[in-house]
């Protein structure tokens, strides 16, 4: 018994270094949102597991394996995420291409996202995003405007991945990902004329991409208006509005849900916030939306102070690309932007887009922790 308290205490040394307040904003919303994940999936589990827990334990178990990850990653020392950064994102490049262009490839939904082994199905994409950002954030820390052909390679490195990730094809994870790198050149003061080239080319781009592909370029037209095909590819939307419409003010209840009752397509995933919405009304959402801009705002806060400059701006990256997800993910679900397949972080049925996350904040804590180890040091 000695033992495994020693151990325990020896491993979550960390967490006492970490502000108190953005700890249980994180725990807060890890609690409600594996909640919402049994309450949202129980009707899809039972269809199609003849149970309705399948779907719900199995978040459970990601949630297990995620926190897991959370408190390995905030003993890890974040810098070795600097060393580690190429050889990861060429391994995370490698496999997306296996991913799409061969047989390994698990296709569902019109998309080439997944990988099966043994039983277990992972999403790639999920880790390639975190490369990602680790490129962005060694490139941010090192670039000098005298040397641009030296740090040429994470930028070849990052647009890969992309053009992987839009090959798939997911147009939400992309899009994602390109606006993490706007906001990062805007807030480390980076010359604005970049923003100018950069938010040109890259609407370029999205539309060229739309064009190529037609069902992309319906979701905005069903989007403004979704009554022109009600029973089909406004359906989505429509079935969303019900969804916060029969919510009201106070909600159903809990696990009343009639819309995740096969009305709404993937209640448990992409439209989670419509049966939030519905089970909890419009001052649970309220009080969702504040958990969430609680978070990002304290998190943002905290990572200001840090003095490492590549612990800043890699701490500061990880907050964009969750709370970027989860601005896309609920401007969906309320009808402000056109439907993409973009879950929402910590509370969408998905365990590798749950473990992933877990496993970034975990890396935030360490750089938040050994700021204040250094911050006690002097």
């Amino acid at each position: 018994m000695k033992r495994g308290e020693e151990f325990l205490k020896i491993w979550l040394t960390n967490f006492r270094n970490i502000d108190v307040f953005f700890l249980q904003l994180t725990f807060t919303l890890i609690i409600t949102g594996i909640i919402f994940a049994f309450s949202s999936s129980v009707y899809e589990s039972y269809r199609l597991t003849n149970s309705f827990w399948t779907m719900g334990l199995k978040q459970l178990a990601a949630l297990v394996i995620g926190l897991a990850a959370m408190v390995l990653f905030s003993k890890v020392n974040y810098k070795f995420w600097f060393k580690s950064t190429t050889a990861i994102s060429v391994i995370m490049l490698l496999v997306m291409i296996i991913t799409v262009f061969s047989g390994m490839g698990k296709a569902s939904g019109g998309s080439q996202r997944w990988i099966d082994i043994g039983g277990f199905q992972f999403q790639p994409a999920e880790i390639a995003k975190f490369s990602v950002i680790l490129l962005l954030s060694n490139f941010l820390t090192l670039y000098k405007w005298t040397e641009f052909k030296k740090y040429f390679p994470y930028i070849i490195l990052i647009t890969l991945l992309i053009f992987i990730i839009l090959k798939q094809p997911d147009l939400g994870s992309a899009s994602i990902l390109v606006l993490v790198i706007l906001e990062m050149l805007f807030v480390f003061g980076y010359p604005v004329w970049i923003l100018f080239l950069v938010v040109p080319l890259t609407g370029l781009a999205g539309y060229l991409k739309l064009k190529s592909i037609p069902y992309q370029a319906e979701r905005i037209t069903y989007w403004i208006n979704p009554y022109l095909d009600p029973q089909g590819k406004g359906y989505n939307l429509i079935q969303s509005r019900y969804a916060f419409g029969f919510g009201s003010l106070f909600g159903a209840g809990l696990g009343n849900s009639v819309q995740k009752n096969g009305h709404l397509p993937i209640p448990h995933s992409d439209f989670i916030f419509a049966v939030i919405g519905e089970e909890t009304g419009y001052l649970g959402v309220t009080a969702i939306l504040i958990l969430y801009l609680s978070w990002i705002l304290r998190g943002i806060f905290l990572i200001n102070k840090v003095q490492n400059k590549y612990g800043r701006i890699l701490g500061t990256a990880i907050i964009f690309l969750i709370s970027t997800q989860a601005v896309i993910n609920i401007s969906v679900t309320a009808g402000l932007m056109p439907v993409t397949g973009v879950t929402l972080p910590l509370f969408s049925c998905g365990g590798t887009s749950l473990i992933v996350t877990l496993a970034m904040i975990g890396i935030f804590f360490n750089i938040l922790s050994l700021e204040k180890e250094a911050e006690l040091k002097t």
